[in-house]
């Protein structure tokens, strides 16, 4: 067998991302194309798949050293959505049906009131790919005009549950935006359990969340800060993959924020 050529390295690089949605490890895929050409020197396949995930636009970055295909992660998305069982989003209170998204825009007002972002803009659903990616509410922090002492945007994040039931999912959910967020908030309505509240407030202060409680009236929803968020430096690995998310879905979104 001859000696690949760079060309070939990024063909042979791509067909084996298009088999792995989930992406692969680059120091695993340069180990496993030299393992299938021994007659290609290892450094001629480093820099050929550094070359490949720089200048290629369908192959991106899903974590740190681990990259995918694109339309393979897609296509493993669109799967995943259909066997995920759907949420709750709705309850009825009072015989009426109150909707999670009617909490959505009201809650990043309150965020705005309190100075803990200067734009907020509801989000929800699963537009940004995942539940464990798309917050209900992201805000952004940024310096006024008249501030002496510039700073660099601050990310919040913010996943609201209507469903007493659903706390430790919402936690969990929480938690993870921290991948990208300098500060996330977790929203649950007051009718949770006392010790379940408990037991999540005592979590929040262990992880650094941030816990609101609400009533669940929509015209008045009351929210009420229990613990506040602190503020941590996320990944920017994660934040410009969520940037890049929210700008191809909803570029007007993006320019609010960013």
């Amino acid at each position: 067998m001859s000696k690949l050529s760079y060309v070939q390295i990024g063909k042979e690089a791509k067909a084996r991302l298009a088999s792995a949605p989930d992406g692969l490890r680059w120091g695993n895929l340069v180990k496993d194309i030299a393992a299938d050409h021994p007659e290609t020197p290892e450094n001629s396949i480093w820099g050929a798949t550094q070359r490949l995930f720089k200048e290629d636009a369908s192959i991106i970055k899903v974590s740190k050293g681990i990259y995918a295909l694109l339309s393979a992660v897609e296509a493993g998305e669109r799967e995943t959505a259909v066997d995920e069982p759907p949420e709750i989003s709705s309850v009825s209170v009072a015989g009426k049906t109150l909707k999670e998204s009617d909490f959505y825009k009201p809650f990043a007002e309150w965020l705005m009131s309190l100075d803990e972002v200067t734009e907020a803009i509801p989000v929800g659903g699963n537009i940004l790919k995942g539940k464990w990616n798309t917050p209900d509410v992201i805000g952004v922090l940024r310096p006024l005009s008249g501030d002496l002492v510039k700073f660099s945007p601050k990310i919040v994040s913010a996943e609201i549950k209507i469903d007493p039931a659903q706390p430790v999912t919402a936690f969990g959910q929480a938690v993870s935006y921290r991948l990208f967020s300098h500060k996330s908030y977790l929203v649950l309505p007051n009718t949770t359990i006392a010790e379940d509240l408990d037991r999540i407030e005592a979590l929040c202060g262990v992880f650094g969340l941030g816990l609101v409680v609400f009533d669940l009236n929509e015209d008045r929803p009351d929210f009420r800060m229990v613990t506040r968020a602190i503020s941590a430096e996320p990944d920017m690995i994660y934040v410009n993959q969520l940037a890049k998310r929210l700008n191809q879905v909803d570029s007007k979104a993006f320019d609010r924020l960013f």
